[in-house]
Formats: C-alpha cells, sequence, structure tokens
C-alpha cells in the first residue's frame, strides 16, 4: 500500500462537499494535485480554498462536453493517475406506486438518476481511459452503494436500479480496463451521513445521523481503496447496518413515514 500521492494527478467528482469533499482533502494532504469536479463553483472553491493542492473545475457528469471541457483544464497539467468518481444525486419521490402521487418517482426523475448517476460513471469512465491508457496506466475508484448490491427500504427505486446498473458495469468493465493497464475499485457505502440524507422524504434524528457513517469516513475509505496495489471492492456499513438491508429498529420509523402501509 502507497500512500504518498506526491505530485500524483486525481480527479475527484462530486468534490464540491460531502464524502467527495472528504476525499479530496485526504489526497490533497498526501501531496496529490487534486482536480475537484462539481456543477456549482462557489461550492467547488470553498473546498479548494481548504487546501493549495485542491482545484476546482466546474464540470457537469451527465453531460459529455461539459466533461471534455474540464479534462482539458487536467491534461494542460498532465494525465490523471487517479479517478474518485463520488458524484451522484437522489430525490424524494422514489417510489413506483403510492397513495401519495408525490412521492411516485416521476419521469424526470427516472432520466436524472440514469443521467447523473449511470451515463455519469459511464461518461467519466470513457473521459479518462484513453489519457490513462497512453500514460501507462491508472487507478479508477467509483463509489456504488450497498442499495446495489442488496435491499433497504428507502434508497428509493430510482436510485437502487441506478446503483445495481453501476454495480454491473464495473463488474463487466474491470477486466476490460485492466488491460490497459487501469485497476477498477468499487466502494459501496451503507447509510452515510452525506448531502443526499437532504433529500430523504422522512428525514432521520440526529441521534440516527450520528450512527452513520460520516463524510471523514468515507474519504478514509476511498484513500484506503485507491492505495492499494490491486483491484479492490469494498462494503463498508455503520455498526447497526446488516448486509441487504435495515434491521426493524431502523427501519420501522421509515415504513411509518413513508406511508407503505402495514
Amino acid at each position: 500500500m502507497n500512500t504518498d500521492w506526491t505530485d500524483k494527478i486525481v480527479i475527484v467528482t462530486g468534490g464540491a462537499g460531502g464524502m467527495g469533499q472528504a476525499a479530496a482533502l485526504r489526497f490533497a494532504d498526501a501531496g496529490a494535485k487534486t482536480f475537484i469536479f462539481g456543477r456549482t463553483l462557489a461550492a467547488l472553491e470553498a473546498t479548494a480554498a481548504m487546501s493549495p493542492k485542491i482545484r476546482p473545475v466546474v464540470c457537469d457528469v451527465s453531460e459529455t462536453a461539459s466533461i471534455a471541457a474540464a479534462m482539458e483544464t487536467v491534461l494542460d497539467v498532465g494525465a490523471p493517475d487517479l479517478l474518485v468518481h463520488t458524484a451522484g444525486v437522489n430525490t424524494a419521490d422514489r417510489f413506483m406506486t403510492h397513495e401519495d402521487p408525490d412521492k411516485v418517482a416521476s419521469e424526470e426523475t427516472w432520466k436524472k438518476m440514469l443521467d447523473i448517476n449511470v451515463l455519469g460513471v459511464v461518461n467519466m469512465i470513457e473521459a479518462v481511459t484513453k489519457p490513462m491508457s497512453d500514460a501507462g496506466g491508472g487507478r479508477i475508484v467509483v463509489v456504488s452503494s450497498t442499495a446495489g448490491h442488496g435491499f433497504d427500504s428507502f434508497a428509493g427505486v430510482p436510485y437502487t436500479a441506478g446503483k445495481w446498473a453501476v454495480h454491473g458495469l464495473l463488474f463487466t468493465a474491470r477486466p476490460q480496463l485492466s488491460a490497459h493497464g487501469i485497476v477498477v475499485s468499487e466502494y459501496a457505502p451503507g447509510e452515510a451521513n452525506t448531502p443526499l440524507v437532504a433529500n430523504r422524504p422522512v428525514q432521520p434524528s440526529e441521534e440516527h445521523r450520528e450512527a452513520m457513517i460520516q463524510t471523514d469516513d468515507c474519504g478514509d475509505a476511498l484513500f484506503f481503496i485507491s492505495s492499494q496495489p490491486h483491484s479492490m471492492s469494498m462494503i463498508q456499513l455503520p455498526v447497526y447496518q446488516p448486509f441487504g438491508g435495515m434491521p426493524p429498529e431502523i427501519s420501522a420509523p421509515w415504513l411509518a413515514g413513508l406511508g407503505l402501509g402495514k
């Protein structure tokens, strides 16, 4: 395991906040030239102000033209050694059917989920593959979710479908990219206290939030995975959460709040 990233070039998507920000700071502290991609310049600049090693780049991962422009900024410095892809979204309308029509996932939500959470991964992998390969290789670490490996009671149908797609994408792409010297890894956290929590239809209590995986935990995990010599898939769970679902003491309040009935 090599934790010295001095002068290595790292791209972190979703770097303006949450686990992306935490990861960017870890790599910057380890000496990497760290480029953070995100849609809002002000938020990116706030993160960049935390370290002279971090450079903000406006980028929408669902738009290939936006990615191409952002990659020009990176390639002016050099080929990326690592892509850490944390960018993702969720919405409050999460159901296929519900008595409350506002909770049924809209066509717009489905498109947004697929464009950002699935095609965003595809777009970024495609953007870094050639420069990494031409430079002799590199690493890609993509954040998925335990929602893409099992079932939980509140991630929602569109989000869960997208994360299953990402897991399958990485599983299949890994040997193909390996042939080009690119090591692909996957990080699947369970309940994490990130900005996505604000989009839940029912908000967790402060006690519940404190028990979740925190953003710094995510940053440490992403740094650890990226620093390994080989491909690594890692599932990280808070102590209360079993793999593949939520225990009754956690999910019962959610079920009542979501109006699912008995």
